[in-house]
């Protein structure tokens, strides 16, 4: 009898429940990345973690009802990331980078001060629809994402685009995931957002910083922790995006105190209070060369993709990443398309991203203010100046969020 009530013992504990594995896995990779963030012994370097968790949550592919699809990572038909046909469009290894930092090899977070402790990282699960977690800078580094609730009309708009996008894609019996493409990335809030909704996302941030965030970020929640990219729903790169393919360019540090201020623009780096950014020059892709190594633009099988969300945030070179996605924008792959416009840019500047918008095929649906576009443009424009002038008068003294949507069939006749 005693035998007998052993083995039934023994069985029961050999019997776990498919939660049971999911948070044992979790809880090994949250051990990890606490022991990557550890403290450095031979630096005695601190590692802060504001860990604002109410509960822990299952990470890989939590929260997502999506986790079975497959990857849209393509790479030209290849099988494995390291044939790739464009070596500059080879993603980064986010476990490769986050090991490095634990080394102290990356000398921008490295050399810390009090005043600038790039070192120490905040952990925090958002409230949103779909929980995540995000790494953020301290606030001496950061002031505007310390508490990570900017921009709430955007991230609704893009909840939303991403959930109209997703049914649409299951109906038409689409099992790939939908695809967003984040410029800009910084600490990648809307890049774990996307992820958080079941998107694949290509995000582009020049800043190793702001990277090195976006990766705690990502390989916590369980989406950039293969190195295969093939495996991995989150895509880093870090490099910046513009209109000619491998140009090396120098990037500017605009304001010391926001690092997502950061361009290559020349005109940035000659205004008053500007930097040159550690690290040297950094190397420029577009979007073009992106959807050709990844054949969005094909017929085959990989041509299917569907970018829902094309979001570009480079501090007043959004024109050259449209020039250099002419090609992609002519596809019409790409759904909405978020932008920030500085109020300092030129008129000339606003027309011609909204006239090569306007010529692919694509309207100017809504605007707003730093908090994301929230107003619908209703008003008949007759000249993309007047569609300019109009939304110039509505936020003087404000940047402003546009998004531009495809427009349908009936819309785009009339305007023709």
């Amino acid at each position: 009898m005693k035998a007998h009530q052993e083995k039934k013992t023994l069985r029961a504990s050999a019997q776990f429940s498919f939660t049971q594995i999911l948070l044992l896995i979790n809880l090994i990779l949250i051990s990890w990345v606490l022991l990557t963030f550890s403290k450095s012994a031979s630096a005695g370097i601190k590692k802060t973690l504001n860990l604002e968790a109410k509960s822990i949550l299952p990470l890989v592919g939590f929260g997502d009802n999506l986790r079975n699809k497959p990857s849209t990572y393509h790479h030209a038909g290849r099988t494995s990331f390291t044939t790739a046909m464009d070596l500059n469009l080879v993603p980064n290894d986010c476990l490769e980078l986050l090991d490095s930092h634990r080394k102290l090899e990356i000398s921008q977070l490295k050399n810390h001060t009090d005043d600038k402790p790039h070192h120490k990282s905040y952990l925090r699960l958002t409230n949103t629809k779909i929980p995540f977690y995000l790494s953020t800078n301290d606030e001496k580094v950061d002031y505007v994402r310390k508490d990570f609730l900017f921009m709430q009309s955007m991230s609704l708009e893009m909840q939303s685009i991403l959930e109209e996008v997703t049914t649409e894609m299951k109906a038409n019996g689409n099992l790939k995931r939908p695809i967003m493409l984040d410029i800009g990335g910084n600490v990648g809030w809307f890049s774990m957002l996307s992820a958080a909704h079941g998107a694949e996302v290509f995000v582009f941030e020049p800043n190793v910083v702001n990277m090195v965030r976006l990766c705690e970020s990502s390989v916590l929640n369980g989406w950039s922790i293969s190195p295969n990219p093939e495996h991995n729903q989150v895509h880093p790169f870090l490099k910046g995006v513009g209109d000619v393919h491998g140009l090396q360019e120098e990037m500017f540090a605009i304001d010391g105190s926001n690092p997502g201020s950061f361009s290559f623009s020349q005109e940035a780096g000659e205004q008053a209070g500007a930097k040159r950014a550690a690290g040297g020059a950094l190397q420029l892709v577009t979007l073009d060369a992106l959807a050709q190594d990844q054949n969005w633009l094909g017929d085959n099988k990989a041509g299917t993709a569907t970018i829902a969300i094309l979001k570009i945030d480079v501090e007043g070179l959004e024109l050259k990443v449209l020039l250099g996605a002419k090609k992609l924008l002519r596809s019409q792959k790409v759904r909405y398309i978020f932008m920030e416009w500085k109020k300092t840019l030129k008129s000339q500047n606003w027309e011609d991203m909204c006239s090569i918008l306007l010529d692919y095929g694509y309207e100017l649906f809504k605007t707003g203010t730093w908090l994301g576009p929230s107003d619908v443009v209703t008003v008949k424009y007759g000249s993309v100046a007047e569609l300019v002038a109009y939304v110039k008068s509505r936020y003087e003294a404000s940047d402003i969020n546009v998004l531009f949507r495809l427009a349908s069939s009936n819309e785009k006749n009339e305007r023709s």
